[in-house]
C-alpha cells in the first residue's frame, strides 16, 4: 500500500513540474511553427516553441501523458480511493484554518481558510515564498507517517489523524530547528508558550520504548521531527541533540566523514556515539538562526546543476560552501545527498540567508550498504555526476579551480580510523577515500571532462 501511495505522491511532484497542454501546429507565412497551448481560467493560451527546444517540449508533452494515465490507473486501485479520500479531507480540514503564521511574537502571514491573504514576503519561509501554499508548508514540517514509532507516537498521544498539515498543527507547527510556528485565531499564545522546553516521548520515537505508553500525552518536537529514519531530540542541560538509530555501518560512516571533514577544516555538523546510538547537536543552537531545508526553493529537484545554479543567484559564498559539500560527497561516497538534508541558516531578524547548513548526515554514504566492488572508483556513480555537472557548467568548474580544496592524506586518514571505536577494513578506507580524490581532482584540472573514466582511475594502495 506505501508503495502505490508513494508512487501516486511522485507522479504528482513530477506532474508539477511538467508543461500542461498540448503542441499545435499552424502554417504562417509558408513555414511551419509550434505552440505550446493550454486552458487557463477558461482561456485559451498558447507560447511559441523555439527550434532549440522543441524536442525537449515534445518529450516533457508526452512524458506528461504518460504518467496521467498511470495515475488514473494507480488512483482506481483501493489504495489510491483511500488516499484520493485522504486528500478530500485533508482539504475540507484546511478550510478551517485561519489564523497567523509567526516568526517568534511576530505576524509574518495572516492565513483564511487556508490561504495567505497578507505577508511579509521577506520574513516567510521560503517555501512559502515560493510557493504560497500553506498545506503543503505544515505537511512539510510533520514526523514520517512511515516510520514505524510514529505511529506508535500518535497512538501515545491520541493523536488520531492522518493528516501530515494537522499533525505539525497539532504543536502549532513548531519544530526545534527554526522559530515559524501557526497561531489560531483568538489564540493568546506566545512563543515562549508553544516553544518546546522537553520531550517525554524521546524513547518511544527512537526504539519504540513501552513506556512511552504510559506516558500523559505532552507537546513533544518529535511530531516535527522529519527524515525516515527512527529518532528523537533529546533535551540535556539546555541544548537539544539528535539521536538516530542505525548499524554500525551507518554509524561508522556518519562519524568518519564528519571526522575527516572537520579536520580537513570543512563546516561540519558534531557527531559522535552516546548510549549505543550516534547523536548530533542542534547546529541552529536553540534555533538561533533558522533553519530551511534546500527542498524550500527546490522541491525534490536535486540535480547538481539546478541546485547550484540557484544558490549561486544567492550568493557567490553560498556557491562555494555548495561545492565543497558536493565534493565530499563524491570523494565519499555519499549516495543520498537529496533536498532534505542540506540547506540554509537564516537570520532570525532579517530573513538574510547567512550560510549553508554544516554538512551533515552521512549515514548512507561511504560502507553503510557494504563496500563497493572497485576500490579504483571505476565506474563509480557519484563521480560520474560530478563529470557529468562539470562538464555542463563551465563557471562551477571554474571555481573549483581556483578555490583552494583541502587535501586528504593517509595520515589523516588514519588518525580519523584510530579515533572512532568501529571495526572496518581500514586499508580498503583508505584506498577507496584516496582514490575517489585523486580521480575527482584529475576530472577538476582536466582540459577535456569528457575523459574516458579509465584514464584517470587515481592511484592505488
Amino acid at each position: 500500500m506505501e508503495d502505490i501511495t508513494n508512487r501516486i505522491k511522485q507522479i504528482e511532484n513530477e506532474l508539477s513540474a511538467l508543461p500542461t497542454g498540448y503542441i499545435s501546429k499552424k502554417i504562417i507565412c509558408g513555414k511551419e511553427r509550434f505552440y505550446l497551448q493550454w486552458m487557463e481560467n477558461s482561456k485559451l493560451k498558447s507560447r511559441y516553441i523555439k527550434a532549440s527546444e522543441f524536442e525537449e517540449i515534445t518529450s516533457q508533452v508526452e512524458k506528461r501523458k504518460q504518467l496521467q494515465e498511470e495515475l488514473k490507473t494507480l488512483k482506481e486501485t483501493p489504495e489510491g480511493i483511500r488516499e484520493s479520500n485522504l486528500k478530500r479531507k485533508a482539504a475540507r480540514n484546511m478550510l478551517n484554518i485561519t489564523g497567523y503564521i509567526m516568526l517568534e511574537d511576530n505576524i509574518i502571514a495572516t492565513v483564511k481558510n487556508g490561504e495567505i491573504t497578507e505577508c511579509n514576503e521577506r520574513l516567510l519561509p521560503l517555501y512559502l515564498q515560493r510557493t504560497k501554499y500553506v498545506e503543503g508548508w505544515l505537511a512539510s514540517r510533520a514526523i514520517d507517517t512511515h516510520r514505524t514509532n510514529s505511529r506508535l507516537l500518535k497512538k501515545a498521544l491520541r493523536l488520531r489523524t492522518a493528516d501530515d498539515a494537522q499533525t505539525a498543527l497539532s504543536v502549532n507547527a513548531a519544530t526545534v530547528t527554526d522559530r515559524y510556528w501557526f497561531k489560531p485565531e483568538g489564540s493568546t499564545a506566545l512563543y515562549e508558550d508553544i516553544r518546546f522546553k522537553e520531550n517525554y516521548f524521546d524513547s518511544l520515537a527512537l526504539r519504540g520504548d513501552p513506556n512511552g505508553f504510559s506516558r500523559k500525552p505532552s507537546r513533544t518536537p518529535e511530531l516535527t521531527n522529519i527524515g525516515s529514519y527512527e529518532k528523537c531530540w533529546r533535551l540535556i542541560d539546555g541544548k537539544w541533540w539528535m539521536y538516530k538509530s542505525g548499524t554500525d555501518s551507518e554509524y561508522f560512516s556518519e562519524l568518519f566523514i564528519y571526522t575527516l571533514g572537520e579536520k580537513l577544516g570543512l563546516d561540519m555538523a558534531h557527531y559522535e556515539m552516546h548510549d549505543g546510538y550516534i547523536r548530533t547537536s542542534d547546529f541552529t543552537n536553540g534555533a538561533k538562526q533558522n533553519f530551511e531545508p534546500i527542498s524550500s526553493i527546490m522541491g525534490e529537484n536535486e540535480d547538481y546543476n539546478d541546485c547550484f545554479e540557484k544558490i549561486y543567484d544567492i550568493s557567490l559564498k553560498l556557491a562555494e560552501q555548495y561545492l565543497k559539500i558536493i565534493w565530499l560527497d563524491s570523494v565519499c561516497y555519499n549516495m543520498d545527498r537529496h533536498t532534505g538534508n542540506f540547506g540554509f541558516l537564516r537570520d532570525v531578524k532579517s530573513g538574510e540567508i547567512i550560510s549553508m547548513a554544516p554538512n551533515y548526515d552521512n549515514n548512507i554514504a561511504l560502507i553503510s550498504r557494504g563496500y563497493p566492488d572497485n576500490v579504483r572508483r571505476e565506474g563509480d556513480g557519484l563521480i560520474r555526476f560530478f563529470r557529468e555537472f562539470l562538464k555542463e557548467n563551465d563557471t562551477a568548474c571554474q571555481m573549483y579551480r581556483e578555490m583552494k580544496l583541502p587535501e586528504i592524506t593517509e595520515e589523516l586518514i588514519d588518525n580519523c580510523l584510530n579515533e572512532i571505536p568501529i571495526d572496518v577494513d581500514k586499508e580498503y578506507i583508505k584506498a577507496f577515500i584516496l582514490n575517489g580524490q585523486a580521480v575527482i581532482q584529475d576530472i577538476i584540472n582536466s582540459e577535456d571532462i569528457d575523459e574516458d573514466e579509465e584514464q584517470s582511475a587515481g592511484l592505488i594502495l
